[in-house]
């Protein structure tokens, strides 16, 4: 089945017309036209082994959404089979995932439009989303289902570097350092277990940046991937976002008064303890390993 014929497995207005849209790294995501004028995204996952990672995703943003909050997910529709998630076959032979939500109001922003009003709408809109997810009751998950590792456990963030301290050896830079580099990362690794043992948990987004922030105008409309959200140190989000959404402005002078902006806004949000402003420098030194 091509992906012209999936509209099949959905109660939408068929056939569909596909077109491009930004987004999906890990997945293949297209903008999705139903004959009656409704518009939706698809997304095709090529491994099926995430499926119980999709099931529980689905979960999850049905769970925020009963939160009331002021901004949208996009949460999967059920299929005619009942299903949030559907398996079909695709032209190649190979099998795939597919999922289909509402295309949601709002567009990304770019370089021009990181102001600090747009940055401090991103930082409130982080901290409601975290008060919500520290609200939500235990998400029911697939028996099969392995929650992601925390952003700290290095060794297990992909199958391909089990030592990332090996890994670093094989970059095509000057052995001064690499030397450099394997004893900072060494630092951080070993100062992680006592990061875990004394600080604030709880569930998280972990991919908050511009790419997964829909607006209209400075107000945030949606909210996008959560395809690496689970539990982890609370002020991860924050780390995360602060690496990632001024990275298109560093060198132009203009990166420092919106990480200043967000940072700002969130932490009068959403108060966090002293030992946890303590130890920030050190949580951003390994807060982005999903990149």
């Amino acid at each position: 089945m091509n992906r012209d014929s999936l509209w099949t497995m959905w109660p939408v207005a068929g056939p569909w017309r596909i077109f491009p849209l930004v987004g999906g790294t890990n997945s293949l995501i297209e903008g999705i036209e139903a004959t009656d004028g409704q518009m939706f995204v698809l997304r095709i996952v090529p491994d099926t082994t995430q499926a119980p990672r999709l099931q529980y995703e689905a979960a999850l943003l049905e769970a925020l959404h009963n939160q009331g909050l002021p901004f949208l997910f996009p949460i999967p529709l059920k299929a005619k089979s009942g299903d949030n998630v559907v398996s079909f076959t695709q032209e190649d032979g190979t099998t795939a995932l597919a999922t289909l939500c509402p295309l949601l109001p709002g567009r990304l922003t770019d370089r021009d439009d990181r102001t600090v009003r747009m940055t401090t709408s991103a930082g409130s809109a982080l901290a409601v989303l975290d008060r919500a997810f520290a609200s939500l009751p235990e998400i029911q998950t697939p028996d099969i289902f392995r929650p992601l590792p925390t952003f700290g456990d290095l060794a297990h963030w992909h199958p391909l570097v089990p030592d990332p301290l090996v890994a670093i050896e094989r970059l095509p830079i000057a052995n001064e350092l690499i030397r450099q580099i394997q004893t900072f990362l060494s630092e951080v690794m070993e100062s992680v277990p006592d990061l875990y043992k004394y600080l604030p948990q709880q569930l998280l987004h972990r991919d908050y940046d511009s790419s997964n922030i829909l607006m209209d105008r400075e107000r945030v409309t949606a909210i996008l991937d959560f395809e690496f959200a689970g539990r982890d140190i609370r002020i991860l989000d924050l780390c995360v976002s602060i690496s990632w959404l001024p990275v298109i402005l560093f060198g132009t002078g203009r990166e420092w008064e919106v990480i200043d902006a967000f940072g700002k806004h969130i932490l009068l949000t959403i108060l966090l303890e002293k030992t946890s402003y303590a130890q920030y420098p050190l949580y951003c030194a390994y807060g982005t390993p999903l990149r």
